[in-house]
């Protein structure tokens, strides 16, 4: 058996004890906390599990990186064992869900196609085969949730509208007073980037407006804008329509 082999099957041990042993914490006799739980309940747990890794991994220690990871499969396996009572999902259809996700949208891995052309390649193959699954028709903005916090939420929603080859960088940017010198490292330029978000939010505020009510606004719109743009474009997915075309309709619905 290969080294890779060995892992996996210790990573499936491994998971299938944690499963068990949230059932033992949940069954009569268990925790009473923890029987009491529901999806409801938890929610506010799985959010600040997410913020306490996202610090985590911010702070480059691997050991606080691997206690908060662990703290999210939790939530997972509670989640999981909440819906197993109820006869809906468990954990292992969990987790062969998501896998035959991966397998089905990694193809140039998994199945015949060709090589991919890096990784731009690989990220319009995963849209075109999401919207495969979909039916061929799917927004490309619509399954991101607005209450996202606003900054994370329009950074998302620009990323999809300029992989989709909308024009709305080109005909919206303004002037970005840090961008990245040559030769500057990446945590010198966060840190410039950092500066100027926050000089903009303070120019923001002081004129009386909530940046955060602001760019949650003109992300809406924006995704609006989009959501126009793909009922007038009917069954043809705006990234797949000619550029002529796909711009004509960008700028009938403006």
């Amino acid at each position: 058996m290969s080294s890779k082999s060995k892992q996996a099957l210790a990573a499936g041990e491994a998971f299938s004890e944690l499963v068990a042993t949230v059932e033992l914490l949940r069954d009569p006799g268990g925790c009473p906390w923890d029987a009491e739980q529901t999806h409801v309940s938890l929610r506010p747990n799985l959010l600040e599990e997410t913020y306490e890794t996202l610090e985590a991994i911010d702070s480059g220690i691997s050991t606080r990186v691997e206690e908060e990871l662990g703290d999210i499969v939790t939530q997972i396996v509670f989640h999981a064992d909440i819906a197993s009572r109820e006869g809906l999902f468990d954990a292992a259809s969990i987790t062969r869900s998501v896998r035959e996700k991966l397998v089905r949208r990694h193809p140039h891995v998994f199945g015949d196609d060709d090589d991919v052309d890096g990784s731009k390649d690989v990220l319009h193959r995963w849209e075109t085969i999401k919207r495969m699954e979909a039916g061929g028709k799917r927004s490309i903005v619509e399954s991101l949730p607005s209450t996202m916090p606003a900054l994370a939420y329009s950074s998302s929603i620009q990323r999809r509208v300029m992989r989709a080859g909308l024009p709305w960088p080109e005909k919206h940017a303004m002037p970005l007073a840090f961008m990245k010198i040559d030769g500057e490292s990446l945590e010198d330029g966060e840190e410039r980037a950092g500066e100027y978000l926050m000089a903009v939010a303070r120019q923001v505020d002081t004129a009386g407006v909530d940046p955060e009510t602001a760019l949650r606004k003109a992300t809406l719109k924006l995704r609006d804008h989009v959501m126009r743009a793909e009922d007038l474009a009917r069954d043809i997915p705006l990234p797949e329509m000619d550029s002529d075309d796909r711009f004509r309709i960008w700028d009938e619905t403006e």
